[in-house]
């Protein structure tokens, strides 16, 4: 059996990546509205208004760094997930535009790759955002921290394939509310806002499970300069991840979409 990244046509997923750009950048105002408002209001809720009631510092940082990293993490890896959730199935059942570019010489493997490289781009214009709202705020305090869409990249491609998967099952548009739960609930036991270290032992373990762990901890790792030696395994773990992550996307959408 071979796997479904040997069939990628770079040349087509690239025409489809395109298409998706050109339908973003007629909504570019529209489009920039939640990326610019949501970090600023949840930099000074998180990091100034809570933040103020936080004695000390968190893991030797402090608390606007700790939740300004968790929220990096939080709000790219959303975006990428919504993109291959909700926006993916409204081009593929409502507006039939899956079944349109498979008309076309461009496969199933080509038009996965695409949807993942299209929500990993929403993603980037995202982090640059943040990013420089983390700057301005005194959140990045390291010159490491040029490397933190790396890590956030990574995660948002996992987040891509587990979505456009899981999507390419779905036959009724509000079973994505139980996907939506599980991931906000999972989102308050990754880190983002909180060590896990103050978490019992039980719930620790399935915590560090989650790539979106991995994600946070190696973007925190980047903005602070404090690296140990876990970071290492949690980023061929995020990496090997994002990969099974893709390849399960684009076979999940061939049997649905040909097969």
């Amino acid at each position: 059996m071979t796997l479904a990244a040997t069939h990628i046509n770079l040349r087509d997923a690239l025409a489809v990546w395109r298409r998706n750009v050109a339908v973003h950048l007629r909504l570019w105002k529209l489009n920039l509205v939640a990326p610019i408002i949501e970090p600023v209001i949840s930099v000074l809720g998180f990091g100034w208004g809570i933040g103020a009631l936080v004695a000390g510092k968190v893991t030797g940082i402090s608390y606007l760094t700790f939740a300004g990293a968790g929220l990096l993490g939080v709000t790219v890896l959303m975006r990428a997930m919504f993109e291959t959730t909700y926006a993916a199935y409204f081009r593929m059942v409502y507006q039939s535009t899956y079944d349109a570019i498979l008309a076309t010489p461009v496969d199933a493997e080509s038009l996965a790759f695409a949807e993942i490289l299209w929500a990993i781009t929403h993603g980037l214009f995202d982090t640059v955002i943040i990013m420089t709202v983390l700057i301005v705020f005194g959140a990045a305090t390291s010159p490491w921290a040029i490397l933190a869409p790396l890590p956030l990249l990574t995660g948002a491609t996992f987040m891509a394939g587990l979505s456009l998967g899981i999507t390419a099952h779905v036959h009724d548009i509000d079973a994505f509310n139980i996907y939506m739960a599980m991931f906000f609930s999972t989102m308050y036991v990754s880190g983002a806002f909180f060590p896990l270290d103050v978490l019992p032992m039980w719930l620790q373990i399935p915590a560090r499970v989650l790539p979106m762990t991995e994600s946070i901890e190696l973007t925190r790792a980047l903005l602070t300069g404090r690296f140990l030696v876990r970071h290492a395994y949690e980023a061929a773990y995020l990496i090997i991840s994002a990969l099974v992550a893709c390849e399960w996307a684009m076979r999940s959408l061939r049997r649905r979409l040909v097969a």
